[in-house]
């Protein structure tokens, strides 16, 4: 797969400042394969033809709601829309993965420290196992700020996110539903500020 130049760049003078200060990127996101293994789709059971039962429509069902509403822009989601997301993920158990993704202060430009596990999540959803799936990519912010410009933020950083994969990894922009849930799902409720809650979510839709 070719990248596009921009990206090559940026990955060449990742290299070079690694070799010349000593810097080792950190590998908390595992490897592509660890996050094929992560986000593999469980399939849906279809029972015995002739038994005139039905297939488990209800995980098909909310897996395309999870879209549609992924479909709409932040300013027509209501905080209704993304806790039902949410449900929707725990209630069917799907496969998610969270990843520590840098960008600048109030900006939704990645920083060059996360291109390495961005690339490895490109790798795993470019995988024979994964490929052709519909991943929703969820952004999340810390306690700081308003929450209308917390969430707003998380969107564009999921958006970011997303083209990213899309620019670089030839993945069906279609497959990719980025959704900002600014401060609404904290990862740690007991510190609101800690950078753990700003992190990038991916859960397979795919069914």
């Amino acid at each position: 797969m070719a990248l596009n130049s921009h990206f090559i760049a940026v990955v060449a003078a990742l290299g070079i400042l690694a070799s010349s200060v000593g810097v080792s990127f950190a590998e908390e996101a595992g490897s592509a394969e660890d996050m094929v293994r992560s986000l593999k789709a469980k399939p849906v059971k279809r029972l015995t033809r002739g038994l005139g039962q039905p297939v488990d429509k209800d995980l098909i069902r909310s897996r395309g709601l999870v879209i549609e509403v992924a479909k709409k822009k932040v300013e027509e989601q209501t905080i209704e829309d993304r806790k039902e997301i949410a449900e929707i993920i725990e209630k069917h158990k799907l496969p998610t993965i969270d990843l520590t993704i840098y960008f600048d202060y109030n900006s939704a430009h990645i920083t060059p420290q996360s291109i390495p596990t961005l690339i490895k999540l490109g790798q795993a959803l470019s995988n024979k196992e994964l490929k052709g799936g519909t991943f929703l990519v969820g952004g999340h912010t810390d306690a700081r700020g308003s929450d209308h410009y917390n969430l707003t933020l998380s969107q564009r950083r999921a958006i970011s996110v997303k083209t990213f994969l899309t620019d670089n990894f030839g993945i069906d922009y279609t497959k990719l539903v980025a959704v900002g849930y600014g401060e609404e799902m904290l990862k740690d409720f007991h510190d609101p500020n800690s950078g753990e809650n700003r992190r990038v979510q991916v859960t397979n839709l795919t069914h």
